[in-house]
């Protein structure tokens, strides 16, 4: 399988995990409510899955637009797309 492929649908997972994540903080699930930590949250599991892909497959990624691309982009829009679903019908 190709290299972007892989980061790509590792990135995609985690963003489904971080919507999950940043919903039950939204929605009170851990005992508070706090939109701006469920953010943040996320920011920090894209900056550790980062850093994991970066580990793993540090020969094979160059460049801020490849990881722009690959990475930070499919996370950032399935994270948005999953966590406004994941509020609204959860």
């Amino acid at each position: 399988m190709d290299t972007t492929i892989k980061v790509t649908s590792i990135h995609i997972i985690f963003a489904l995990i971080a919507a999950l994540i940043s919903t039950a903080l939204t929605v009170g699930w851990v005992g508070f409510k706090n939109d701006l930590f469920a953010g943040f949250v996320a920011l920090i599991i894209l900056y550790f899955v980062g850093q994991f892909c970066q580990k793993k497959f540090e020969d094979e990624i160059s460049g801020f637009s490849q990881w722009l691309w690959d990475g930070i982009a499919p996370f950032f829009f399935t994270w948005v797309i999953s966590y406004t679903l994941f509020v609204m019908y959860l």
